[in-house]
C-alpha cells in the first residue's frame, strides 16, 4: 500500500518527460501548419482530442497547495511563448516568407522546451507532501 501511494506521488509529481515534451511542441507546430494551410477544423478537432488525453491521464492526488509563485510562473512562460508565436511571424511576414503561422508555433514551441519545462518542473516539485 505505501508502495503503491509512493509510486501515485512520484507519477503526479513529475516534471513533463521528454517524451510529453515533444508531444507538446510537435502538436503546438502541428497547430500552425494546420492554420497555415486553412484547415481550422482539423485545429479545433486536435485542440479537443488533446484536452481529453491531459484530462484522461492526469492522476489525482490527496489536494496539496502548490507554491502560487510556480504557478503564475508558468502561466507567465506560457505567454512568453505566445508573444514569441507573434513576435516570430510579424518577423516572418515582414520578410514575405511561407508559413508564417508554422514557424511562429516553432518559435512557441522553443519557449515552451527553454522556458514551461523547467517552471513546471519547479512547480509540480511544489505538490510534493
Amino acid at each position: 500500500m505505501a508502495e503503491r501511494r509512493r509510486q501515485s506521488i512520484e507519477a503526479g509529481t513529475a516534471a513533463w518527460s521528454p517524451r510529453a515534451l515533444w508531444t507538446i511542441c510537435l502538436g503546438v507546430i502541428a497547430l500552425g501548419l494546420l492554420t497555415d494551410a486553412d484547415m481550422i477544423w482539423l485545429w479545433a478537432l486536435l485542440v479537443v482530442l488533446g484536452l481529453g488525453t491531459a484530462w484522461n491521464r492526469g492522476v489525482q492526488l490527496r489536494p496539496t497547495r502548490s507554491s502560487r509563485h510556480w504557478k503564475v510562473a508558468l502561466v507567465a512562460t506560457f505567454v512568453l511563448a505566445f508573444a514569441a508565436d507573434i513576435a516570430v511571424q510579424f518577423v516572418v511576414r515582414a520578410l514575405q516568407w511561407p508559413m508564417p503561422n508554422t514557424l511562429g508555433a516553432l518559435g512557441a514551441a522553443v519557449t515552451i522546451a527553454l522556458l514551461s519545462r523547467p517552471v513546471q518542473a519547479r512547480l509540480v516539485a511544489s505538490l510534493r507532501p
